[in-house]
């Protein structure tokens, strides 16, 4: 895990430079959340609106959308491939994203179509400390 000024963010997952994850699961699904450090620099998350089952995306599209105070914008996946579920709980209990977001504040579970291409896009094990390190700064300078 590494940790850097109170965020949190695992280094077997895979980011996008949009602050979404992936999880690669032992049955070869995908599941896709909100890293901490998306979550807190969204601020007040007050709705988010996720895909159907069945729906398919390409690596790098819009998902879904989250609206906060500070923001509005298009939750973009990982990894292209089909929804397979749809974490139910998270248009209920927002706080989810902040207090859990990499167990119970996930947002999606794909089947993915090209996984091994896709990954090779995103930020993953040894590359995530000094990629946090580079986005904690330019938030700061914002």
């Amino acid at each position: 895990m590494v940790e850097i000024e109170g965020h949190n963010l695992p280094e077997e997952l895979y980011y996008t430079k949009d602050h979404t994850w992936a999880r690669i699961e032992d049955n070869g699904t995908v599941t896709v959340g909100l890293d901490a450090f998306g979550t807190k620099a969204a601020g007040n998350i007050e709705f988010i609106d996720l895909p159907l089952d069945d729906d398919e995306f390409e690596a790098g599209e819009a998902f879904g959308s989250l609206e906060s105070a500070k923001w509005v914008g298009g939750l973009l996946t990982p990894v292209s491939g089909t929804v397979i579920e749809v974490n139910e709980n998270i248009e209920d209990e927002l706080d989810l994203l902040k207090g859990d977001p990499y167990g119970e504040g996930w947002l999606i579970k794909l089947k993915p179509s090209n996984l091994k291409d896709d990954l090779k896009s995103l930020v993953h094990g040894l590359d995530v400390s000094p990629w946090l390190k580079k986005e904690i700064e330019n938030r700061k300078k914002k």
